[in-house]
């Protein structure tokens, strides 16, 4: 069982364990700060920056509970936090191992939530999401980089040697668990570099890949365009890189886009990937700092971060509701993960 420790929770959740899992929870928050994926140092601190400020939405009332004025619910209803999975003194492949662990201990029909730390997390936890499936997994992913391996001729040649998992890379990884086609990336730069003698062979190798939804598609645009590029009645891993925003929105990252979607956008461009499709994991990535940074800019990132993640447990709530009430995405079923029993087992934003 990996370990995990006790953490401001996310806008005031109810904290829970592993190992005492209470009923009737449908997502569950998990912090995991690891740079160890990436060049630069700043993204094993964003579950901290998360975390503290989310402080902001819940100091007033006695007992605080977030409402959800547009939808007229309560976004957190259902949803604990497990605290941070502590990595001290572990290397890459083993917290990759500690969340891939993690993520396969929720009991079925809980969705991972995890606040990262770099974008490799993404490989283990969708690692765990499809290791007892029945039926595909899209991965939907908001960023304004492919993090595609398009170098060593891999455009080329679909044979080329898999790199090591990193955060420039993690998206091949991810298609190669999810298999050819199942990647839809949203909001990446329009402009990628190659090599001259792999030029040719990119558009083959991006369309082997899935769908590239770029700064200048009509599609960002067109809601009906969107939907059908992103497709229905899918069971969805969301990926959101906070670089995808406009470095004039979200300058505490490792590589702020020059261009990029507002949050009003993002917002927008989720809401539609969530209306037609089943959310089964989540994670939002590359928020960066250093601990100590109080700058108001960081500040207000983070806030802005919470705000996109608050925005999509609210779509879990949604979608919980409309299980509740017998009511599924398009030709989905309840559940797509197998049972214990079908796999044989037993029964003011300030930061302090």
């Amino acid at each position: 069982m990996p370990k995990l420790i006790p953490s401001t929770p996310f806008c005031g959740l109810p904290q829970a364990a592993l190992d005492d899992f209470p009923e009737g929870v449908h997502a569950a928050v998990i912090g995991a700060g690891s740079s160890l994926g990436s060049a630069h140092p700043g993204s094993e601190n964003g579950p901290y920056f998360l975390r503290t400020a989310s402080r902001a939405l819940t100091w007033g009332p006695g007992d605080p509970q977030i409402f959800d004025l547009r939808h007229r619910r309560q976004p957190l209803a259902g949803a604990v936090d497990l605290g941070d999975l502590d990595f001290t003194g572990l290397g890459l492949s083993e917290s990759h191992a500690a969340i891939r662990s993690a993520v396969a201990a929720l009991p079925p029909g809980v969705v991972p939530c995890v606040i990262g730390g770099d974008h490799s997390i993404t490989l283990p936890i969708v690692e765990a999401l499809t290791e007892n499936r029945d039926e595909p997994l899209w991965v939907v992913q908001f960023d304004h980089h492919l993090d595609l391996q398009i170098w060593e001729g891999a455009p080329s040649d679909p044979d080329t040697a898999r790199d090591p998992i990193f955060n420039t890379n993690v998206m091949s990884h991810v298609s190669d668990q999810i298999g050819a086609g199942r990647l839809i990336q949203v909001g990446v730069s329009p402009y990628a570099t190659v090599e001259a003698a792999d030029a040719p062979a990119m558009a083959g190798f991006l369309d082997r890949i899935g769908t590239q939804l770029c700064l200048s598609s009509r599609e960002l645009q067109d809601p009906e365009l969107f939907r059908s590029a992103v497709g229905s009645g899918r069971d969805v891993h969301l990926s959101i890189d906070i670089d995808v925003l406009h470095r004039n929105e979200m300058s505490s990252t490792g590589y702020p886009a020059e261009t990029g979607l507002s949050s009003q956008d993002l917002l927008r461009l989720l809401d539609l990937v969530l209306a037609g499709n089943r959310l089964v994991g989540l994670d939002l990535v590359e928020f960066a700092a250093a601990r100590g940074d109080r700058d108001e800019k960081t500040v207000s990132d983070a806030s802005r971060a919470v705000l996109i993640l608050l925005h999509v447990l609210s779509r879990l709530s949604a979608q919980r509701s409309a299980r509740t009430e017998g009511d599924t995405a398009p030709g989905k079923t309840p559940s797509t993960r197998r049972s214990d029993a079908q796999l044989g087992h037993a029964p003011k934003r300030s930061l302090p």
